[in-house]
């Protein structure tokens, strides 16, 4: 795999080409390496069955020697195939496991919408082969009770991940079917690899490299040398009759009609220091923005390609939405492309502009779990866009088109899951061998066309709908019915209805040219096979002819003419895209925020690079990022080529173009400039002082960030230091590389019990952060079996938890994050909870061992996020000598002793009695030696009862 930056041996030495390309691979690694790893594990566990076989009530959560976590599910057979919107449709069963049956399979986390799953199979010649699917259902052992009889098996809906691959298609089918050698499959499952998140992004590059499209501010991001970057200039639709930019969408409401908000040029950065003073100044007196706001916001309306680092706090989030609003309001033709990490990001951003009167809105993609999306979605504004005479006839065209593929996939599904013989199955086969009995059959489609709606689909039909009444003697019973019957196929007559008295069966009134009564009359045919006509011969006789039909046919054929219909069925469908494309055109035509001059990038520190690539559209004129590199970085699968390990330092896999372009690892790379925001809302100012005294010299705090103190705590931020020593990993168990401290587990829990019993606080303004999972398991079943308080866990915990062991399969139910959340203690690993915040953060570092391993907390970013989440009061238990040996670390210990604020004690009082302190040095003590006072900041001290006066007596 090619490195970032060193020109390898690869045809594209530098540019934009040989950018394409390396982030195309570094994508490529990053998403399937685990894949492949977990793929060869399944494929050995299978190999091993077939002389072991595993245990009905086997383990689904697996883990590969390099640590690759995925499920493995056992005795895969083929239910059924279905014809759906996406294509062919495989419903698998497997052997369910007891802890997964009943409903708790879909409680578990397993087989979720969207995500890679692969069909390994091992056939009799020990040929593996594998296939890669995307999950889209799966239904409990208590759904497939009436097919399998029990309560052992499950099964999920699957289509295959590249449905253009007829080949792959049609080995899979045929493996499944049981053509060919004998095979056994295995399901290996990814619950964190989403198909859409990987699959676009990649074609996209593909595409970009292969054609040399033109990418926008390619010059800048991907010079063909370092030396020969160039200048970034002004946007460039910033013109003569558009080179001013009117903030009065921003007038502060209380100010309005007192002072006017000013304009600001695209020249902003060509004027004197002290004019922009003067301009920054009146901004602020005019709007709500701040100081570092508003310069942040001229800077970006000066610059073609623009970067601002928010620090914790400082409102990025608002800074975008003012942004929006200025472009909008001073160039309304100019639509904005809003790209956030996450579909809540995105949700958030969009309401902030809607409340702000801007409504010309396209919510892209189906992510949203908010209610209030829905009418700004692609489809719903399709559906109002009135379309041209032209337009609605391609639209009906290529409509008619997918539905006839769709109507025969169905039809040819519906043959291969029969164990009858259907029509379909068997139409080619006679028309081809047995040609009388294929017209007798045919004979039951004449129709008059001008009578008939959808002529084409139902006579494709007819013949079906007559060999099935032929091969369960329908017309035997009722001749007179069955025409009747065939009449309401055609949409001529109701089923079942008799013709008003005095009128006849005529031609006129049946859609049928010859009355069903002639059926059984004498044709003639070019040639003879068929001995007599088919609906003259007795039941018996028909039965013997069905089952020599049936033995006739080759049933692999079958499965060839599905997978041929599904290659005819998906470029039928891209046809219709094209189509939909011209249409959504117009849909989007009179949109602002969607996209095609304007980008803004929201936590674009967190968005790999490659994903911001395929935003940089050619018509692209202005791009806005916003973030902060310094906080946590793009999550990526393979660490090792992260910019956490000395290795990974040449690939970056985790590096965002932000933090590309603003801090160059590039021999003579120079970076770009970057505006910053000062002024933080979040942090109390004790715990702003960390970050003050490591990253960030320049913040500034709000006055409203002065809050009350913490209640039975003598201070509001405190380190307790200890020297117990970590838990030893089990190397064997899953999840062995992660850690856990019993002694922070227990302090921290009776900690938490503490601030509850003596503040006003709800239990959701209190977060617990870890940086490991095995800690987040132990916190969570201490604080469930000591009944300490509910806890709420983010999905990528509690599926974290599950595939350790802490979470099984039923519980996760009982821990969504959705319920209540406000009554819950939250419980996160530190890389969950960027951009979140809480009024105390009470931090477990874990790590305590003589090697002076720290482990995760050595990465700055990581560290920067833990300290900078606490509203009012921080709190962390670890082992600070081990954590002193990284330098960020040196210096929040520094600040903590410069207060006096580290120790071997918390240090306790009650708020009645502030002159009786109490050290807690071990978990024990907040029991046995502290008193404590329910809500004692609010409620009158009259009212309250405590111990403290007894304290002080035994104590004299």
């Amino acid at each position: 795999m090619p490195p970032k930056d060193q020109p390898d041996n690869a045809s594209h030495q530098s540019g934009i080409q040989r950018m394409l390309d390396v982030q195309f691979r570094h994508l490529r690694y990053d998403t399937f390496e685990p894949v492949i790893d977990a793929c060869y594990h399944a494929s050995q566990q299978l190999v091993v069955s077939l002389k072991d076989p595993p245990p009905l009530d086997y383990e689904v959560r697996k883990n590969t020697t390099r640590g690759t976590q995925y499920s493995l599910f056992q005795d895969i057979k083929l239910e059924d195939l279905r014809f759906e919107r996406d294509g062919i449709n495989l419903r698998l069963s497997f052997a369910c496991p007891s802890r997964l049956r009943q409903r708790r399979l879909l409680a578990s986390g397993h087989f979720e919408s969207g995500m890679l799953m692969a069909l390994i199979g091992l056939d009799s010649r020990n040929t593996l082969s594998s296939t890669f699917c995307t999950t889209k259902m799966c239904q409990s052992t208590l759904a497939m009770k009436p097919t399998t009889g029990n309560h052992l098996r499950a099964s999920v809906v699957a289509s295959f991940a590249d449905p253009q691959d007829t080949d792959a298609v049609r080995q899979t089918l045929h493996g499944l079917k049981g053509h060919g050698p004998k095979q056994k499959f295995v399901i290996a499952a990814f619950p964190n690899v989403l198909v859409a998140g990987y699959f676009w992004i990649l074609k996209h590059l593909q595409h970009l490299s292969s054609s040399n499209a033109e990418i926008a501010f390619s010059d800048f991001i991907a010079p063909s040398s370092a030396q020969s970057k160039l200048p970034i200039g002004v946007p460039a639709y910033s013109g003569n009759d558009a080179s001013t930019f009117d903030l009065s969408i921003l007038q502060d409401p209380i100010k309005k009609g007192i002072e006017q908000a000013p304009k600001v040029g695209s020249q902003f950065l060509e004027l004197t220091l002290a004019d922009r003073n003067t301009l920054i100044d009146n901004i602020c007196l005019t709007t709500t923005l701040d100081q570092g706001q508003a310069i942040a916001l001229c800077e970006n309306l000066s610059r073609g390609l623009a970067f601002t680092q928010g620090p914790p706090g400082t409102g990025k989030t608002f800074l975008g939405v003012s942004l929006a609003k200025v472009i909008l309001e001073s160039m309304p033709k100019r639509p904005i492309l809003v790209a956030c990490m996450t579909n809540h990001a995105l949700d958030n951003f969009l309401s902030d502009l809607i409340d702000q009167g801007i409504t010309k809105v396209a919510r892209l993609g189906n992510g949203s779990k908010e209610d209030w999306t829905g009418k700004y979605t692609l489809a719903s504004l399709r559906k109002n866009t009135r379309l041209s005479v032209g337009q609605s006839t391609k639209i009906g065209k290529a409509y008619r088109c997918v539905q006839s593929f769709l109507n025969e996939g169905t039809k040819w599904c519906e043959a291969l899951n029969s164990h009858t013989l259907t029509w379909t199955a068997v139409r080619d086969h006679l028309e081809k061998n047995y040609l009388n009995a294929y017209y007798d059959f045919q004979r039951c489609q004449s129709y008059k066309e001008q009578q008939i709606e959808d002529v084409r689909q139902k006579r494709q039909a007819a013949g079906g709908f007559a060999f099935q009444h032929w091969g369960t003697g329908g017309d035997l019973k009722d001749i007179k019915g069955f025409s009747r019957d065939l009449g309401a196929f055609f949409g001529k007559t109701k089923a079942g209805s008799r013709s008003p008295a005095g009128s006849s069966d005529s031609e006129e009134d049946n859609p049928l040219e010859s009355p069903a009564e002639q059926l059984g009359g004498p044709v003639e045919y070019p040639y003879q096979v068929f001995p007599g006509n088919v609906w003259s011969i007795p039941m018996d006789v028909r039965a013997a002819w069905i089952a020599k039909w049936k033995s006739e046919l080759d049933s692999s054929s079958n499965i060839d003419k599905l997978a041929e219909i599904q290659r005819r069925y998906m470029n039928a469908r891209e046809q219709r895209s094209e189509v939909h494309s011209e249409v959504d055109a117009s849909c989007l035509a009179d949109r602002q925020v969607i996209g095609m001059t304007t980008l803004i990038c929201e936590e674009a520190g967190e968005i790999m690079e490659a994903q911001t690539i395929s935003t940089l559209v050619p018509s692209l004129k202005h791009a806005i990022f916003i973030g902060d590199p310094l906080q946590l970085r793009p999550q990526v699968s393979q660490t090792c080529l992260s910019l956490e390990t000395a290795h990974g330092s040449n690939y970056r896999l985790d590096e965002s173009l932000f933090e590309r372009m603003a801090m160059p690892r590039a021999p003579g790379a120079p970076p770009v400039s970057v505006s910053k925001l000062k002024l933080q809302r979040r942090m109390h100012p004790d715990v702003a002082d960390l970050m003050r005294v490591t990253l960030y010299p320049f913040l500034e705090d709000h006055p409203s960030t002065s809050r009350l103190p913490i209640a039975g705590m003598a201070h509001r931020t405190f380190w307790l230091d200890h020297q117990e020593p970590e838990d030893a990993p089990d190397p064997s168990a899953a999840g062995g590389r992660s850690y856990s401290n019993a002694f922070e587990c227990a302090m921290i829990s009776e900690l938490v019990r503490y601030l509850l019993n003596t503040n006003d606080f709800n239990s959701g303004d209190i977060t617990i952060l870890v940086p490991y999972s095995r800690q987040l398991g132990c916190l969570k079943e201490r604080l469930v079996r000591t009944g300490t308080c509910s806890i709420a866990l983010s999905n990528k915990d509690k599926e974290d938890l599950a595939d350790m062991g802490f979470l099984d399969d039923a519980e996760q139910n009982q821990f969504r994050s959705t319920v209540e959340v406000s009554r819950m203690v939250r419980l996160a690993t530190i890389d969950g909870f960027q951009g979140e915040e809480a009024k105390v953060i009470i931090l477990s570092t874990v790590r305590s061992n003589i090697q002076d391993r720290v482990g995760f907390l050595q990465t700055t970013n990581r560290v920067n996020v833990a300290c900078s989440r606490a509203r009012n009061g921080f709190y962390i238990v670890g082992n600070a000598a081990l954590l002193r040996t990284v330098g960020m670390w040196s210096s929040i210990i520094d600040n903590f002793q410069s207060k006096g604020r580290i120790g071997g004690a918390f240090i306790t009082h009650c708020s009645r009695h502030p002159h009786l302190a109490h050290a807690v040095s071990r978990p024990h003590q907040f029991q046995e030696q502290v008193p404590y006072v329910k809500n004692s900041v609010t409620s009158p001290p009259s009212t309250l009862e405590c111990a403290a006066d007894n304290v002080a007596t035994n104590d004299a």
